[in-house]
């Protein structure tokens, strides 16, 4: 899981870049689907929990971003999503991560 890095040469030394934020993503991807460094998880009305890390739903969302910062969910680690799908949830997690989202006749209904 090593990230390609690319030198970039100065006057004052040598300076290592991630050449892609894709392949960032792509780690925070499979740490989150591992279970890595997850700080938060997000449990709907019907108790699917989906794990997370707070800042990169902040980073990505001005939601989650005033709710990890302003509200009692900063300091907690459960957050129950009331009137929310869980699908619909889970859509929106796996595109803040991806970037991409897959619209089918079957999820159609749930993402509007």
């Amino acid at each position: 899981m090593q990230n390609k890095r690319q030198k970039l040469e100065s006057s004052r030394g040598e300076t290592c870049k991630i050449s892609s934020y894709t392949e960032t993503f792509e780690v925070l991807q499979t740490l989150r689907k591992d279970g890595f460094f997850c700080d938060v998880k997000l449990k709907t009305d019907d108790n699917k929990i989906i794990i997370a890390h707070k800042v990169v739903l902040a980073s990505a969302s001005p939601y989650f971003y005033a709710m990890f910062t302003k509200f009692s969910e900063k300091n907690t680690e459960l957050v129950v999503m009331r009137e929310i799908d869980s699908t619909a949830l889970q859509m929106l997690v796996n595109f803040i991560y991806s970037g991409a989202i897959e619209v089918t006749k079957e999820n159609d209904q749930v993402i509007q």
